[in-house]
């Protein structure tokens, strides 16, 4: 009784009556205690261990996979006819309340805000105009609801997973994590080690790096399947007269086929462009932060000397 006490008093401070949310019903139990009648919305300490976030949700490959684990799942996309397919692929996971799509942006502050669509590959689009017209494609302005990460947390639970892939607008994400609580696990692809340091100052200790095309950890590339997913990306990206000649020869689908075997999992097959398993399901080694840097820095030296894009995602584990 000693400690309920203190509780309730606390919960009574932060109330907040329910009508001010209009989706609170849909929050975990755990967040909307009721005191004396009341619903409250309360500041989230521990993640839900039965949500993910997929954060630029994209063509919904990720979101499928985490349905088919049997997590409930927030789908965050700005692009809008991203989000009216998603909602037709996946009509009963909406219907019975396991996925939720938002269609906005995830920006500093909330309002409406600038979405640049990249008409040629849409899973480029972005915030940023730079990264959404990158290599000369064809793109367009829209204008698009705008809200804080922190608010998603505190409307629908700190997730067990977070996978965050929204072209040069993931700090907004980190931001947020910062202000109300830590998933379990999170995904971010990673373009500078200040990411890694920022995930270690909120408090993740452990980390990995997945290359995204092979979606092998780094520390597995040196064994027959990671020179197996290589050795085709290798062949598809030279621009020199023999590797043009293997690939006039061979045919470029056949030779970039060859690279998607270490894609296959058993009873799962991830399609291009998605990102994969997560948490304690990954192969690889977890390292430290520093480590992790010295990896990432050797490894985008190497590729982006070749000429190469260097397409990899850091994962952190709080434990």
């Amino acid at each position: 009784m000693d400690l309920v006490l203190p509780c309730r008093s606390v919960l009574r401070k932060l109330a907040i009556w329910n009508h001010h949310f209009d989706r609170a019903d849909r929050l975990p139990k755990t967040c909307c205690p009721k005191v004396d009648g009341i619903k409250v919305f309360v500041m989230i300490a521990s993640s839900n261990s039965s949500l993910i976030f997929d954060v630029g949700m994209n063509n919904g490959d990720d979101t499928g996979f985490y349905l088919e684990c049997g997590f409930q799942v927030v789908a965050i996309e700005a692009n809008d006819a991203f989000c009216r397919q998603v909602a037709a692929r996946f009509p009963d996971a909406v219907r019975e309340g396991r996925l939720t799509i938002l269609n906005l942006a995830v920006a500093g502050e909330p309002g409406e805000v600038e979405f640049w669509i990249n008409e040629d590959h849409p899973e480029w689009s972005a915030l940023d105009v730079a990264s959404a017209a990158r290599g000369g494609h064809r793109h367009r302005k829209v204008t698009v609801p705008a809200v804080r990460f922190s608010d998603l947390l505190r409307r629908y639970g700190v997730p067990h997973y977070l996978k965050v892939d929204i072209e040069s607008a993931d700090h907004f994400c980190l931001e947020g994590l910062r202000d109300v609580g830590l998933p379990d696990y999170l995904s971010v692809e990673v373009s500078d080690v200040d990411l890694v340091d920022a995930c270690q100052a909120l408090g993740y200790r452990r980390f990995m790096l997945v290359e995204q095309s092979s979606l092998l950890p780094i520390d597995d590339w040196s064994g027959p399947l990671g020179w197996t997913a290589q050795l085709p990306r290798i062949l598809t990206a030279h621009r020199a007269w023999p590797f043009r000649l293997i690939r006039k020869l061979a045919g470029y689908r056949r030779i970039r086929g060859m690279g998607q075997r270490s894609r296959r999992f058993p009873g799962r097959d991830f399609p291009i462009g998605s990102s994969g398993d997560f948490g304690p399901n990954l192969t690889g080694n977890w390292i430290s932060a520093d480590e992790v840097k010295s990896l990432w820095r050797r490894h985008y030296r190497h590729w982006t000397s070749h000429g190469r894009e260097f397409w990899c995602d850091l994962h952190a584990s709080r434990e």
